[in-house]
C-alpha cells in the first residue's frame, strides 16, 4: 500500500454496521450485552432475554464504559475496538481517533494501535461488523 493510500485511508471513518451484522446472522444485542457490567445486566434483565439493543447501548455509554475494566490491555484488540464504538454510541471514528481512544484505555500499547495495524484489522473484520462509513 502506498503512502497516498494511507492518507485516504486514515481519513476514512469507521463504525459498527448493524445491517452487515444482520446480513451475517449476528446480533448486536447479543454481542453488545457481553460488554455490560453486572449492575446493568441485572437492571436490563439481559439473562431473561428482555434487553433491547438501544437500551444496552445507552447503558454501556452512560455506565459500563466508565469502568476501568471495560477495555483492558489483556483484551483482544478487535474486541477493544468494538467496545470503543459501543462506548461512543457507535459514532464513526477515524483511524487516528480510534487509535487514540484505544491507547487511552489500553495503556502502553501504541504499536498495536498504529494506523496501519488498525486499518488492516478493520478491513479484514468478519465478526464485529466494523465497516467504513460512506463519506
Amino acid at each position: 500500500m502506498g503512502q497516498d493510500d494511507m492518507i485516504i485511508e486514515s481519513g476514512q471513518r469507521w463504525a459498527i454496521n448493524v445491517d452487515w451484522l444482520k446480513e451475517n446472522s449476528r446480533s448486536l444485542t447479543a454481542m453488545a450485552s457481553g460488554s455490560l457490567c453486572a449492575k446493568c445486566r441485572k437492571k436490563l434483565k439481559v439473562d431473561q432475554g428482555e434487553a433491547k439493543a438501544g437500551d444496552i447501548l445507552k447503558a454501556i455509554k452512560t455506565c459500563c464504559a466508565k469502568s476501568p475494566d471495560f477495555i483492558t490491555l489483556g483484551m483482544p484488540l478487535q474486541e477493544s475496538m468494538f467496545r470503543v464504538f459501543l462506548a461512543n454510541g457507535n459514532q464513526p471514528l477515524t483511524l487516528d481517533e480510534l487509535g487514540n481512544q484505544l491507547n487511552e484505555r489500553r495503556g502502553i500499547d501504541a504499536y498495536r494501535t498504529s494506523v496501519n495495524v488498525l486499518a488492516r484489522l478493520l478491513r479484514n473484520d468478519q465478526h464485529y461488523g466494523l465497516r467504513s462509513v460512506p463519506g
